[in-house]
């Protein structure tokens, strides 16, 4: 391969950061068929894993499964009757809940 040639762009990347300061970033290279995710320090990568399409799949259904869970443990905290919580309070916390859903549930169905 020459310099002169052209690479094709990563099809999306996204960032996150934990309370240490790394950073996790996560790239699709849909024409390698995989995901890139990667750990930095400051500016300088020090851990990358190359995850196939299919096995980002289950790890995605992995992670749906763990905010599935996580949701509807807080809808039944919310909406448990405890004497402190007046109705209006606990349909409030129930809306956030299911709107909190609904997004999620967008951000991994794809728009059709």
């Amino acid at each position: 391969m020459s310099i002169a040639e052209v690479y094709e762009l990563p099809a999306g990347r996204v960032l996150f950061s934990d309370e240490q300061g790394r950073v996790l970033r996560a790239t699709w290279h849909l024409d390698q068929r995989l995901v890139n995710l990667s750990v930095w320090n400051n500016d300088r990568c020090t851990e990358t894993f190359r995850l196939s399409l299919s096995d980002a799949a289950q790890f995605i259904a992995f992670l749906v499964e763990g905010m599935t869970e996580a949701t509807d443990r807080l809808l039944q905290v919310v909406t448990a009757s405890p004497a402190t919580h007046t109705r209006d309070r606990r349909a409030s916390a129930a809306s956030r809940v299911r709107v909190a859903r609904e997004r999620f549930a967008s951000w991994i169905t794809p728009n059709q």
